[in-house]
């Protein structure tokens, strides 16, 4: 049964990847892998901050260090759900729609997850960097 879940997990249309609570990836996805072009040996082990995503909103905003929906949900333990641009391995921004989540043990904050799927580039227009 397991290798059936890690197999649909890898062959999910979406991507997903996983923190430890001090924002390093633990996890990978082959989805992941797809849409934004790193490989999962590029992204294992690094903090999501380095990684070469460099999530900004709508208005342009960088999210990574200030106001990151990842960090947030291991901090508060809640979902969140927005619209971000991600900046793929080619350095292009594409917009994704992500949904993060807590990861526990009990009480104890494991860190979090996140899936993230493409957005319809007409419906979400790059924005202007700040």
């Amino acid at each position: 049964m397991t290798n059936l879940f890690h197999n649909i997990v890898e062959e999910a249309p979406f991507g997903i990847y996983v923190l430890d609570t001090e924002r390093k990836i633990v996890y990978w996805s082959r989805g992941a892998e797809r849409i934004t072009g790193y490989s999962r040996e590029e992204m294992a082990g690094c903090h999501c901050f380095d990684g070469g995503l460099d999530h900004i909103d709508q208005e342009g905003t960088h999210l990574c260090h200030d106001f990151c929906p990842m960090m947030a949900t291991i901090f508060d333990g809640r979902s969140r759900e927005q619209p971000v641009f991600l900046k793929n391995k080619a350095g292009r921004r594409i917009p994704v729609l992500v949904h993060t989540e807590p990861l526990f043990k009990g009480e104890k904050t494991l860190g979090a997850i996140e899936y993230f799927r493409l957005l319809p580039e007409a419906e979400y227009p790059v924005p202007e960097e700040r």
